[in-house]
């Protein structure tokens, strides 16, 4: 991908012209709503003054999208815009004339993977075999959205089987703070749609790092919460030990109303049930959902340990003095700092070749998984064999060709089964240690909760089958990446990231907040606490406001 001279004089008028409205508004006087930034809260007061119709709103993103994401700098975010989004909030603006809101969701457009189940677009798993496939019903979150009055603007694009940023449908997502560098992944379109600002709110899911990774390179706050709160029903699977679908948005708040919204108990999901008695037992359970907004405290540091995980320090310069502001903002909350480093054993078996083994074996399940929800989808093949198939034979003859690490997924499931000891002796020896030895760094310390920046790296420069970038700016790092720490254990921990600052090259970077199973409130609430002193987000410069 080249950036061609078009393509800049393209954003510098943009951003020129941009100063020119604000100049013009400050003459006139006049209240003008604008997409950028926008939240639940700012939407809703503008729905309820009669400033903003739900039509308007989704008029103004549609009209953004096709700008930015598929024209001009072509962040290539979104597979499928909604073809009935505007009828979906002609009818949602009758609703609400009629004096019946469905709650804070009503009228707000979400973005869902496009991993997740809907009945009335095709769920592509970012794999040009199944571009064209629609399910017949919606996955559990999707109902859930829709039921509260969530406007689906659309699919987000994805890593193709959840792994990486690029896929055989539409191709790379970029990252809208340099247009060199990758969003991360497998929640690549989620994360850059929300950064740029194509929508309000997105659904992603998370096996590895797939949602706070692609939000710590873009600059937003992303929640992996505890494994089973959100249910998996009808989001095609990548590794159901640890899958979880997870909330993205600008800010915590914005997260904390969706959570409260798609986390609910649900039996097409076999872990939920377990999952949910424990919810019950710490949480306020109303209409079969917890209101996690009521966590939203800006004294809710105030006396808490807070671990810093030194270990994670010292990979990017930049990112650790953005850490090291973070901890004294912290501080001034009155949060009390405790270093803690991780022993050579601990990351080896958890954030080394060990974390390697434990995904390698855990994905011994992957094709009885993937076979059981491909039985779902009418039209679809039925059998890894067939993908491998399909894709040597005509997706890689294509002018976007598979992954390699996609076809090495799938020929290696084949040599596998969830019957093999080493299998069984994940799931009942090794992930149950895991989740062991994780509590026992809170316990052992008397902690509360766990921060350290998320990744010790800026977004890296693109690079995929199609083409490769350059970037002498980009500096790497051989500190261990955090990510396997939430989601490879017996059950997942909750761990939100939350913009932290922008390094010299303008590219974002997040702080984690990682806490003990079932603690998803507590982790809101440090989160925005933090959030809310420190203010860290930025809009990517890049994509001002589209000027009509």
């Amino acid at each position: 991908m080249k950036i061609s001279l078009t393509n800049i004089l393209f954003i510098a008028v943009l951003i020129f012209l941009s100063g020119c409205e604000m100049i013009a508004d400050k003459q006139t006087g006049h209240r003008q709503f604008t997409l950028l930034e926008v939240t639940i809260e700012d939407i809703q007061s503008a729905y309820d003054a009669g400033e903003l119709t739900s039509v308007e709103l989704i008029e103004a993103y549609l009209e953004r999208i096709n700008e930015y994401d598929k024209k001009g700098p072509g962040i290539n975010s979104i597979i499928t815009v909604h073809h009935d989004a505007l009828q979906i909030a002609e009818q949602l603006d009758k609703e609400r004339n009629a004096g019946e809101s469905r709650g804070p969701l009503h009228g707000i457009p979400v973005l869902l993977k496009d991993n997740i189940d809907t009945y009335d677009l095709p769920t592509s798993n970012g794999s040009a075999i199944l571009k064209d496939i629609i399910p017949p019903d919606d996955a559990t979150v999707t109902r859930e959205l829709r039921e509260a009055g969530a406007i689906i603007l659309g699919k987000a694009a994805m890593g193709e089987f959840a792994s990486g940023s690029y896929n055989s449908v539409i191709g790379q997502q970029i990252n809208p703070y340099n247009l060199k560098r990758d969003t991360g992944g497998s929640s690549s379109g989620s994360a850059s749609a929300i950064a740029a600002n194509f929508a309000v709110l997105a659904v992603g899911t998370d096996t590895s790092t797939s949602v706070r990774g692609p939000a710590a390179f873009n600059g937003i706050v992303g929640l992996r919460p505890t494994t089973g709160l959100i249910s998996r029903d009808g989001i095609a699977p990548k590794d159901l030990e640890f899958d979880s679908a997870g909330p993205m948005a600008r800010t915590v708040t914005d997260v904390a109303y969706m959570l409260s919204t798609i986390a609910v108990e649900d039996r097409a999901d076999p872990i939920s049930s377990d999952v949910w008695s424990e919810v019950r037992n710490k949480y306020v359970v109303t209409d079969g959902h917890v209101d996690f907004t009521k966590y939203l405290d800006r004294q809710a540091i105030n006396g808490k340990r807070i671990g810093v995980v030194r270990t994670l320090f010292g990979g990017d310069p930049e990112i650790d003095a953005m850490a090291e502001e973070a901890l004294k903002v912290i501080e001034s909350l009155g949060g009390i700092l405790v270093d803690v480093e991780l022993s050579d054993d601990f990351i080896a078996r958890y954030l080394g070749e060990g974390s390697r083994y434990i995904r390698r074996t855990a994905d011994y399940r992957f094709r009885r998984d993937w076979e059981t929800y491909l039985e779902t989808l009418p039209g679809a093949p039925k059998t890894v064999a067939e993908f491998i198939e399909i894709y040597e034979n005509v997706v890689n003859k294509s002018n976007l060709p598979v992954r390699e690490s996609v076809l090495r997924l799938l020929r290696t499931s084949l040599q596998h089964s969830t019957e093999e000891e080493a299998y069984q002796n994940l799931v009942n020896e090794v992930l149950p240690k895991a989740t062991e030895d994780k509590l026992e760094i809170f316990n052992s310390n008397d902690l509360d909760v766990l921060v350290f920046p998320y990744e010790t790296r800026f977004a890296s420069v693109i690079s995929n089958p199609v083409y490769s970038l350059e970037d002498p700016d980009f500096v790497d790092s051989d500190v261990p990446v955090p990510s396997t720490l939430a989601g490879y254990n017996s059950i997942g921990f909750p761990c939100i990231v939350v913009p932290m600052g922008h390094g010299s090259q303008g590219l974002p970077m997040a702080l984690a907040f990682f806490g003990k199973p079932y603690d998803d409130g507590p982790v809101l609430a440090y989160a925005y606490a933090y959030e809310q002193a420190s203010k860290k987000r930025r809009a990517p410069p890049l994509l001002p406001d589209v000027i009509k």
